[in-house]
């Protein structure tokens, strides 16, 4: 269930025209989403939660979904806290009124860990002008794929996007074991029809 804060989105249908449709695909708008480039343990064109020679919740894994690696988000005890891996895309730039984010995972969740995707969308100051959410439940050990549709407000001329593990007890602890796969990230451009009254 997609969830976005701030703005209103009014009912629509949502007709995909990737590309313009016989015109192509649609540029992907992520950079190294298909993981196959890295420095070290971060990804390239991705900022990480490692930190170095002290805890590695991100690396590459040779388990993937296409190509030769796919990555790596788990949680790990370091130095008595539940550290959890996440990954962060910023100044995605934002050309249009509605956006189509596929990608292919894996998951596995100790105590009920969820994977957790947003979407911040920001005007030219820099300020959050909406905020699209996303969690994958349930352990998966098949790669599955997740789709989703993110409406852009007016005014956005960029976004960040995040993919994390959270805890959902009450206590928010993160549960060590816990991780999810991530492959194949495209975030393209789509219209949006609105309905007919």
């Amino acid at each position: 269930m997609n969830a976005c804060r701030g703005g209103l989105v009014a009912a629509s249908i949502v007709v995909l025209l990737l590309g313009g449709g016989a015109q192509g695909q649609s540029q992907n708008l992520i950079r190294n989403g298909d993981f196959e480039k890295f420095a070290g343990d971060d990804p390239a064109g991705w900022e990480t939660t490692n930190i170095p020679k002290f805890c590695t919740v991100v690396t590459p894994s040779p388990i993937v979904h296409s190509g030769k690696q796919a990555v790596k988000l788990e949680v790990k005890d370091c130095a008595g806290t539940k550290f959890p891996g996440m990954i962060t895309q910023k100044n995605i730039p934002i050309k249009g009124k509605s956006f189509r984010m596929q990608f292919w995972y894996q998951l596995r969740s100790v105590g009920n860990d969820v994977g957790y995707i947003s979407m911040d969308f920001k005007n030219a100051e820099g300020s959050t002008v909406r905020m699209c959410e996303e969690r994958l439940t349930g352990s998966k050990t098949e790669f599955t794929q997740f789709s989703a549709i993110f409406p852009a407000p007016e005014g956005a001329t960029h976004a960040d996007l995040k993919v994390a593990l959270l805890a959902t007890s009450r206590d928010g602890t993160l549960h060590e074991g816990s991780f999810v796969l991530i492959d194949d990230i495209s975030l393209v451009v789509a219209e949006v029809e609105k309905a007919a009254p």
